[in-house]
């Protein structure tokens, strides 16, 4: 009798325990005629069907070899909303793979490739981690934010967007595919620059340096002084991606109407790109803009160290521009000129005109019927190893990094 009931309770645990796993069938193609490597594949798990339990872990194998993945929580309820992963991926080819969605929790095998932080600072000097700030549009909170901005980076790259009214996007470009910004903060002392690391590569100045999203008023870019209330948050960092949102809310349009705006920076591993989405809370008929700045473009032939600032301005969205400067004018003894490239993919439908002016190769854009533009940012650091070192080479890397924007696989997820 107890043999049964024991076996009874054996069986039923088995039961459970099966009923706590649900594999899914994910299949990825690359009809493109270019190879993809780190390509960002997500399951959603709101498209999956009767899951019936908490999801807390996952495991994503391919041909029976595992997949580094990460789970996220994209909306704030602490519950898993996506499983992300990779895939490296032949033009023209299919790969299928099982993704295990779990009820317990798994330990993370995966080598951090990514890096985000929102940190203050604080009389300790040990700048706490934070995963929102929030305040009213008229206080200056800049400095107190360590980095001055939320910070992300990858293997290739490094970003900082500032908290502040200009809300510009900066660089950090370094010389090895690592991650260093949790050792350098952007601030990188003589020392580490004699060892190797890289540094902060971009002074924007009045112009709209890389990519930044900016208001148009006048036939110009403006900053976004007339705001209610502005933050910064993680959405979601792990190591193999990095979701970063800025939001302005009560923003002031030119006829008075107050709009809330809220800016998405995505950052993949193995990628030196940001994909930005910004989304609007109702339809506006008015214009906003990004683009490059002209690096260099004001230097002197003794700055430039031999790279002469060069652009483009295309009709087909690609933005671009290399040149060399110091990318801190206060710090030039300890900071020397950087060659840099420069560059937008902004898609078409959000094109309403290409300008150029003094400082920068523009796009004014509209959001049209969705209320919401996506575009996307790169940049090099001529100090890179493994990278671009001149403006024909730079410009040229576009087309690829182009197409393989407007040629994404397909997911199908059965």
């Amino acid at each position: 009798m107890k043999k049964s009931v024991l076996l009874l309770a054996v069986l039923l645990w088995a039961l459970v325990a099966s009923a706590q796993v649900k594999t899914v069938r994910v299949t990825v193609t690359n009809d493109w005629s270019v190879d993809k490597v780190n390509d960002p594949v997500t399951v959603k798990l709101s498209e999956v069907k009767k899951i019936g339990f908490e999801v807390r872990g996952a495991k994503v194998t391919l041909q029976g070899r595992e997949v580094p993945c990460q789970l996220d929580d994209m909306d704030g309820d602490l519950l898993v909303d996506e499983v992300f992963f990779l895939a490296d991926i032949k033009a023209g080819e299919t790969q299928v793979f099982d993704v295990e969605l779990l009820a317990k929790e798994t330990e993370s095998r995966v080598e951090p490739r990514i890096y985000t932080a929102l940190q203050i600072r604080d009389k300790q000097d040990k700048h706490p981690d934070v995963m929102k700030v929030e305040a009213s549009g008229s206080s200056f909170l800049f400095n107190d934010i360590y980095m001055h901005g939320i910070t992300i980076e990858s293997e290739l790259t490094g970003y900082r967007i500032y908290f502040d009214h200009r809300q510009n996007i900066d660089l950090y470009g370094k010389k090895f595919r690592r991650i260093e910004l949790p050792e350098t903060q952007f601030y990188t002392s003589v020392e580490q620059l004699a060892e190797g690391y890289g540094v902060d590569v971009l002074w924007a100045g009045n112009a709209i340096g890389c990519g930044s999203f900016k208001d148009w008023k006048d036939g110009k870019p403006e900053n976004w002084t007339d705001v209610k209330v502005r933050g910064q948050r993680v959405v979601t960092a792990g190591a193999l991606r990095t979701v970063v949102e800025v939001y302005d809310l009560g923003t002031k349009a030119e006829d008075g109407t107050l709009y809330n705006m809220h800016q998405y920076y995505s950052l993949y591993a193995g990628h030196r790109d940001l994909k930005v989405d910004v989304i609007f809370d109702k339809m506006l008929d008015k214009p906003f803009c990004t683009g490059v700045q002209k690096v260099g473009v004001t230097a002197d032939d003794s700055v430039r160290r031999g790279h002469q600032s060069e652009g483009i301005l295309r009709a087909d969205g690609i933005a671009a521009s290399w040149g060399c400067d110091y990318p801190d004018m206060g710090k030039k003894q300890q900071w020397p000129p950087e060659p840099v490239g420069l560059a937008v993919y902004v898609p078409t439908e959000y094109i309403v005109e290409a300008k150029e002016d003094e400082l920068n190769y523009l796009y004014v854009l509209n959001a049209g019927k969705d209320a919401a533009i996506r575009y996307y940012v790169s940049f090099c650091a001529d100090k890179e190893d493994k990278g671009y070192h001149s403006a024909t080479e730079w410009f040229a890397s576009l087309e690829e990094w182009k197409g393989s924007i407007d040629h994404p696989v397909k997911i199908r997820v059965k």
